[in-house]
């Protein structure tokens, strides 16, 4: 079993669409993240009552995760001073260094008819829900919306972050509804359809902010913060219950053959 890994013997039940499970992983592998992510995808997808989750996890060791479409010999051009654990995310977007940040997925069941099923309406909720939950620990913060940026550029005369950038660093370049503090990202996501189902992950990292601002040295206690603050304010803006949870036997078994067959070998993190 992998450490700091909580499993429950029993199967948790859905009530009602609106009854979400929420889990926190601390400290797992890189490889391991991602394969309990797919895990909760693949559970969404197949069991009859199809239950949704937001889990929030952190990281056993500096790690790096990029995206699923992006090229291999671009994270080798971005800085990079030691070699650390790669693994290639089931989601889009650029290169993330993980360390001191708390990474979150969102695994829900599509919903045709429903409005906010749109790929952007979905990102404005997270990233609202990411928002209150930093303006209640006293952060000032805001969303990053291209169309002021380029309103902005224009006027300043100074050009836009090209695409290589984009496909570089997630962390470096935003896009549209990732939140910014003093111009500077801080947290960015990218969701997925398939088969009937949403995973959307992303990443939150304020721990540097946090230690000039309100002398927090504690990596621990900050992450607890933001776990306790972000579980409340994803509650809210979604109009969901949340019921803490812990991975099933099934779901621990699904993500250690994901782990070993697929997210810890060269021939997926590689492959591009």
């Amino acid at each position: 079993m992998e450490e700091g890994i909580i499993v429950s013997t029993h199967q948790m039940k859905t009530v009602s669409n609106n009854n979400w499970r929420l889990l926190f992983t601390p400290d797992v592998d890189p490889y391991m993240n991602m394969a309990i992510d797919e895990a909760l995808t693949r559970k969404c997808i197949d069991s009859e009552d199809r239950p949704a989750a937001i889990r929030f996890y952190t990281w056993k060791e500096i790690s790096c995760s990029i995206g699923y479409f992006q090229k291999i010999e671009n994270v080798f051009k971005a800085p990079n001073g030691k070699k650390i654990p790669v693994v290639r995310r089931p989601t889009g977007g650029g290169i993330v260094y993980h360390g001191n940040d708390i990474t979150f997925s969102i695994v829900k069941r599509r919903i045709p008819s429903n409005r906010q099923e749109g790929i952007t309406s979905f990102y404005k909720l997270v990233g609202e829900s990411l928002l209150r939950g930093l303006e209640r620990l006293g952060f000032t913060c805001t969303f990053y919306l291209p169309e002021e940026e380029s309103h902005r550029s224009a006027q300043e005369g100074k050009p836009l972050n090209n695409r290589l950038s984009q496909q570089l660093s997630c962390s470096v370049t935003p896009a549209k509804y990732d939140i910014m503090i003093n111009g500077s990202k801080v947290a960015g996501y990218a969701a997925r359809k398939s088969q009937g189902a949403i995973l959307c992950q992303g990443y939150l990292d304020v721990h540097k902010r946090w230690k000039e601002q309100y002398n927090m040295d504690s990596r621990e206690k900050g992450i607890q913060l933001l776990f306790d603050n972000l579980a409340g304010s994803f509650k809210n803006v979604f109009g969901i219950t949340l019921t803490s949870s812990q991975l099933t036997e099934e779901e621990m078994e699904s993500a250690l053959k994901l782990r070993d067959k697929k997210y810890a070998c060269d021939e997926w993190n590689y492959r591009k």
